[in-house]
């Protein structure tokens, strides 16, 4: 009887995790709002992250390449794996594949400014959306130069 609802558990956890890849604590919810027992709820994700089909490390870079594959920032990337309950020494390991992409913000800028930079309020809402996106102030700056730089061999 007992063997039942450790069963039960991992079969539930399977199929969370054949419908989309999930962070431990997330799947951890899932399982525990069922109505899955704490016990066999932390069996089955012991059961699953001792054969490596549980982990928040692959499941960190997966949401980092996509995040940043989406044109998000590296601030709001962090924010995503807390919200998904990633630690932080897992979310800085799959920090480290990250580098700000600079094409997608450029192609923002593009979007907003049309090549004008003399507009001051329209430079200053394209630079609140970067921040929004999640995009630091460094890489920002970096970005409206290479923007002006860009429009300079233009014309």
């Amino acid at each position: 009887m007992s063997e039942d609802k450790y069963r039960a558990a991992l079969d539930a956890a399977a199929k969370q995790l054949s419908c989309r890849a999930l962070s431990t604590k997330m799947l951890r919810g899932k399982l525990l709002a069922k109505g899955h027992d704490e016990e066999a709820t932390d069996y089955a994700l012991a059961w699953l992250t001792e054969r490596s089909l549980l982990s928040d490390g692959q499941f960190a870079e997966s949401v980092v390449r996509s995040y940043a594959r989406r044109g998000y920032g590296a601030v709001r990337i962090r924010q995503e794996l807390s919200r998904r309950g990633i630690s932080r020494e897992d979310a800085d390991a799959a920090m480290e594949l990250f580098s700000p992409a600079l094409p997608q913000m450029l192609s923002l800028l593009e979007k907003r400014l049309h090549g004008d930079l003399s507009d001051r309020k329209e430079v200053d809402k394209a630079v609140a959306a970067l921040q929004r996106r999640g995009f630091s102030w460094s890489d920002i700056k970096n970005a409206l130069e290479e923007y002006g730089a860009s429009l300079d061999i233009d014309e």
